[in-house]
């Protein structure tokens, strides 16, 4: 896979995870549940900060992104799958349903995959090597 190919789809994993926060955000303003346990100001702040982290990608600093993208995998791995599957099946109620709670574990996870990539250095391209 090609490094811009890695880092658009990147990009559509934090669009994908901010715009879940927003609309969580949304229910919450209008009077409804959050769709889960993660404040969605907290999740839309932390997948904007993710995105900051693609920019050395994005500027040819591939080691450095690389390092950004296994601190992603630490951050991520953990509160965005590992926290959720633990509230598998007693803690399913600060889940605004089912298809929130699914949709949690399964947008972190397409991230988890692109940021093995990048660590791994299975793309294509780049340049500076800081």
């Amino acid at each position: 896979m090609k490094l811009k190919t890695l880092l658009l789809l990147q990009i559509a994993y934090a669009v994908m995870g901010v715009g879940y926060n927003v609309l969580s955000y949304l229910s919450v303003a209008s009077g409804g549940q959050p769709f889960s346990a993660t404040a969605p100001l907290t999740g839309g702040l932390s997948l904007t900060l993710y995105a900051l982290c693609l920019v050395p990608g994005f500027i040819g600093y591939t080691g450095i992104y690389r390092v950004l993208m296994a601190l992603s995998i630490v951050v991520f791995g953990y509160g965005g799958i590992v926290k959720h599957l633990l509230n598998y099946p007693d803690g399913l109620g600060v889940y605004s349903s089912m298809t929130a709670y699914l949709l949690a574990i399964g947008i972190n996870v397409f991230g988890l995959v692109l940021n093995v990539i990048a660590v791994s250095g299975r793309f294509e391209g780049g340049g500076k090597a800081g």
